[in-house]
């Protein structure tokens, strides 16, 4: 979950990619308040969980937010299965 978050982060809210490591802070890596939001929202549409920005801003380093980005994917209800149609007599 860790590169999904990385790609986010470099691709959509413009970080520098050689700043985003699982180490890294929040602070290292310019993510304020504002960037905390718009992250919320990608997180959100994009992967269909629910976070809320002040939950990402808890998260101490970026593999904490991976992890817990991890916890609200794997706690959605699976997808599912596209339905069959029965064969046709």
């Amino acid at each position: 979950m860790f590169e999904v978050l990385r790609g986010i982060l470099v691709d959509e809210l413009q970080m520098r990619a050689e700043d985003v490591v699982p180490t890294a802070t929040r602070t290292e890596v310019g993510l304020d308040s504002v960037a905390l939001v718009e992250l919320a929202e990608l997180l959100n549409t994009g992967l269909g969980i629910e976070v809320h920005d002040y939950e990402l801003a808890e998260a101490g380093t970026l593999a904490d937010l991976a992890r817990l980005v991890e916890e609200r994917h794997r706690a959605l209800p699976p997808e599912p299965s596209p339905a069959r149609s029965a064969p046709r007599r």
